[in-house]
């Protein structure tokens, strides 16, 4: 009798069956969804990785497109002008583009002299750039009365 107690042993129950199928499916649910959060955080530093170096690439031509923004100030020839259009246009073929300095904006623009108690953009010392809606540089702005 005591062969026919281990084998009753060893057999599982309906219970310990369903038991143990819950189990291994609560194991493989959370595996999957672990998994799915490794792949959206990977591919989100990866987009991370890409926009750092689009951006880091790119510092030495928004230097220059600075630059030429001010020589047309002072010499408003049309070669000049040429050359700042064609730097524009590879900038917007990035996704980059110039902060607007019409109005002063508390929140996009970094103001570095303030002549009189005016709100208004008197000069654009050095232009600002977002990446699709990300800042990259604040443009410095000097303050007075119009």
């Amino acid at each position: 009798m005591k062969e026919n107690e281990t084998l009753e042993e060893k057999i599982f129950t309906e219970t310990d069956v369903e038991s143990i199928k819950d189990e291994l499916n609560d194991k493989y649910l959370r595996l999957c969804a672990e998994f799915d959060n490794y792949k959206k955080r990977v591919a989100k530093e990866k987009e991370d990785i890409k926009t750092k170096t689009k951006i880091d690439t790119i510092t030495s031509i928004l230097d220059l497109d600075n630059d030429l923004s001010i020589a047309t100030k002072n010499d408003p020839s049309e070669g000049l002008k040429l050359i700042v259009s064609k730097v524009d246009k590879y900038l917007n073929s990035q996704g980059i583009s110039s902060i607007p300095c019409d109005e002063y904006d508390i929140d996009t623009h970094e103001v570095i002299s303030k002549i009189s108690d005016g709100e208004d953009i008197i000069d654009v010392a050095s232009k600002g750039y977002k990446l699709n809606d990300t800042i990259i540089r604040y443009p410095k702005v000097i303050l007075g009365k119009k």
